[in-house]
């Protein structure tokens, strides 16, 4: 990223910063530049947003395709098609490409998640239609070169080997897999050795053909723009990039309520501390209790008067860093409490943290909690939209789970309508304390003993 790049960001961020006008304590009214929407001929949905504060635009693209549509066992092609689209595309190679980006100072990358591949683009606006279509043949004309595909499988490899010396990213691969076990929301996103290895030029090539189509797909342009020349931009840029006639439905079912305690020790003989995950089946993003619940864990685990951090952290000593969070996808969705350990405190850890999401869910918070979180949560929500790049993901992220086209405006109203009630109920229907699955990744010998009693056990070397 060049330096007039990482400039205009930070003036960007300053502009659209003091346009929102947030308060750290009572938010003001969120107040938005109009969204253009418009769908072209080929099915493209498009959404602009003309910000003339600094001659830079930002665009993104999403295709509704990640880690939950790689084909049983060749989990990791998702993100290895994502990771290829910049390395060569059109008529230039990954080095042609990089020096076309760099000579307009712009910043063009791709990445990829668990429901959904993105292209993110930044360039000045006098370079806007030089940009688009760098973007565009990224997009739609990536090489997928086979000497770039072998090098690209070889790091995923060296990840996913370096990846097993570290606990956390071991707990959180373990514990997606032990709560969803049979789902493609389980699997990591990059796939494992086995699948990677299995991996061929051939799959990325269908899987980029199958889902990287028009109608598959959502654009964002905030920034230096007319909404209505930037559409027509668009819709001459992508003209020829068309569908292919396949019906994509939804890539898994729900996922069940689980019942009852589970336990799995992961055992890394030579860790000092234990990693500790546990939680439960969540809801999807639309769900209508979205705001009571994360009110809820607002006061359950964000910020030092929170619950969790309070007594588990500040009171216990038994952590230095604790939290919760709702993984929210367009069908599904989990909670889980992540947190480490000393070795000999991973009992003592376990139920102190069980014991105050229990205590929470019993007795609701106080007015105080309450009102506490309803400030947190309005305060901070501005400061993510503080740049052209963060408002287009938020209105992409809105687009792309159905919410309604005010979310963005009427978010703090939605925030400090929800009432104590509406929190309890989120907590007694969302927070589990009792049915759960647990995962300690740590020394067996250490954990095995104090965990017996917890729950079904089952212990399992580092794979």
């Amino acid at each position: 990223m060049t330096p007039l790049v990482r400039r205009g960001r930070a003036l960007a961020a300053v502009a659209l910063g003091v346009a929102l006008a947030a308060a750290p304590a009572v938010a003001s009214p969120l107040r938005l530049p109009p969204v253009t929407r418009a769908k072209l001929k080929n099915g493209l949905s498009v959404l602009v947003v003309a910000k003339r504060d600094l001659p830079l635009v930002d665009m993104r693209i999403v295709v509704s395709a990640g880690s939950v549509a790689d084909p049983a066992g060749k989990e990791g092609v998702a993100q290895l098609c994502a990771e290829l689209l910049t390395q060569g595309a059109g008529t230039r190679s990954a080095r042609q490409l990089v020096e076309a980006v760099e000579s307009m100072g712009g910043d063009l990358s791709a990445n990829s998640g668990t429901e959904r591949c993105y292209v993110s683009a930044e360039f000045l606006s006098k370079d806007f239609g030089a940009g688009l279509e760098l973007m565009r043949d990224v997009v739609t004309q990536p090489t997928l070169a086979a000497d770039e595909f072998a090098r690209k499988r070889d790091e995923a490899l060296a990840t996913i080997a370096n990846d097993r010396n570290d606990p956390g990213t071991v707990a959180d691969k373990s514990f997606g897999t032990f709560l969803l076990r049979g789902s493609p929301l389980g699997h990591p996103a990059i796939g494992t050795d086995s699948s990677v290895k299995s991996l061929r030029r051939e799959d990325v090539v269908e899987f980029h053909r199958r889902y990287f189509v028009p109608d598959n797909a959502m654009l964002a342009i905030v920034g230096d723009v007319d909404p209505k020349a930037a559409i027509e931009q668009v819709e001459a840029a992508f003209k020829e990039w068309k569908g292919n006639g396949e019906k994509r439905g939804m890539a898994y079912t729900p996922v069940p309520q689980i019942q009852g305690r589970k336990v799995l020790i992961v055992d890394k003989p030579d860790a000092t501390q234990a990693q500790i995950r546990l939680g439960c089946i969540g809801v999807a993003r639309n769900h209508p209790d979205y705001f009571p619940i994360m009110v809820a864990r607002t006061i359950l685990s964000v910020g030092f008067a929170s619950r969790l951090i309070d007594q588990i952290r500040v009171n216990q000593g038994l952590t230095y860093s604790i939290q919760s969070g709702f993984n929210m996808y367009r069908n599904a969705g989990t909670f889980v409490i992540e947190t480490f350990t000393r070795n000999e405190a991973i009992r003592q850890c376990i139920d102190a943290t069980l014991k105050e999401v229990a205590k929470l869910v019993e007795e609701g918070p106080s007015d105080a909690e309450l009102e506490r979180a309803k400030r947190f949560m309005t305060g901070q929500f501005p400061l993510g939209l503080q740049s052209p790049g963060e408002l287009a993901d938020r209105l992409l992220d809105a687009e792309f789970f159905g919410l309604p086209p005010t979310y963005l405006e009427s978010y703090a109203d939605q925030v400090n309508a929800v009432t104590l009630t509406d929190v309890r109920r989120a907590l007694k229907s969302y927070f589990c304390a009792s049915d759960l699955r647990v995962v300690v990744v740590g020394d067996a010998k250490v954990a095995k003993p104090v965990l017996e009693t917890l729950g079904d056990l089952t212990v399992q070397p580092l794979e």
